[in-house]
């Protein structure tokens, strides 16, 4: 059996990611399963533990044990690899909050179950990626305004750490939602997608989507698809508040399509300027601020699921 490279985020799930290694080592240990693996150490080390694992065994598949922010990182390694020609698949064994990714593709929540997807590697997909002009990727989704002052609120709150030891994690992006919500001001952007420009005055958030689900449990983009070769663009606008409740439940369960306040977009090219700089997330991290342009590579890197 071919080599098989772990990168493994022991913080994860508030240390989830550490209890799930320990009941996986063991079983590859008594399976006598080869292996190789990596643990990070502190934030945006897995890009680089990706590459060196990918160059250093020429591994066939790299598992993460992680959370969306985790394999975010993992995948642009892999796909810096996939560009100089070295080509491993990626699998997840999930262990963060939203687990976002591990949902779009499929993989059960046990460990063990996720694990022996990833070892029969039978199914593997290849899937879109969304590119930055500063080099960055993503593989679930970008957003401006609303949604990237939540991504960054959530990673920094105590509450988040709090509700992942009672396995309610998921509750943490709804309680930053309630209260970004609350004092949020729109401002007016100007969108581009494949070369037509769209003003959006009032604009509270625009997010860029390669699969439907977002923050854990919500469905930004329903129709969003990895395997397309095309951009899901969804822009929320509105000048007041108090309009925007019945999105702010309705969109877990995909139903706020047809809200007034909500427009849809596709394309494979997207520009966002913004009269004041808007916070990015990439993937649910924190990536800088507007302005942004993303580009899309079609069938980039490929995922077992």
């Amino acid at each position: 059996m071919q080599s098989i490279g772990f990168i493994i985020n022991p913080l994860s799930g508030d240390g989830r990611g550490a209890n799930i290694w320990k009941e996986i080592e063991a079983y590859l240990k008594q399976n006598q399963i080869p292996h190789v693996f990596k643990a990070t150490t502190k934030a945006g080390e897995a890009a680089e533990l990706a590459i060196a694992i990918i160059q250093e065994h020429r591994v066939d598949k790299l598992i993460v044990i992680g959370g969306d922010g985790t394999i975010h990182e993992a995948a642009q390694g892999l796909a810096h690899m996939q560009k100089a020609g070295i080509h491993s698949r990626l699998a997840v064994i999930p262990a963060g909050t939203g687990n976002d990714f591990a949902k779009a593709y499929g993989i059960p929540k046990d460990p063990l179950q996720a694990l022996n997807i990833a070892l029969k590697g039978t199914n593997s997909v290849q899937i879109d990626i969304l590119r930055t002009t500063n080099g960055g990727i993503a593989v679930n989704s970008i957003g401006a305004g609303f949604d990237g002052m939540v991504a960054k609120l959530t990673n920094e709150s105590t509450y988040k750490k709090f509700l992942n030891r009672l396995g309610l994690g998921k509750l943490s992006y709804f309680l930053t939602i309630l209260r970004v919500f609350a004092t949020y001001k729109p401002c007016t952007a100007w969108l581009e997608v494949d070369g037509k420009v769209h003003e959006l005055p009032h604009m509270w958030l625009a997010a860029v989507a390669n699969i439907p689900f977002y923050g854990g449990a919500i469905q930004i983009c329903p129709s969003a698809s990895p395997y397309d070769g095309i951009l899901d663009i969804v822009v929320i606008q509105s000048k007041g508040r108090f309009r925007l409740l019945p999105i702010l439940f309705t969109v877990y369960q995909g139903k706020h399509t047809r809200h007034p306040a909500v427009t849809f977009y596709k394309g494979t090219s997207v520009s966002l300027r913004t009269e004041i700089p808007l916070l990015i997330h990439a993937d649910g991290e924190f990536a800088g601020a507007t302005p942004l342009h993303i580009e899309l590579a079609p069938a980039a890197i490929t995922v077992i699921c």
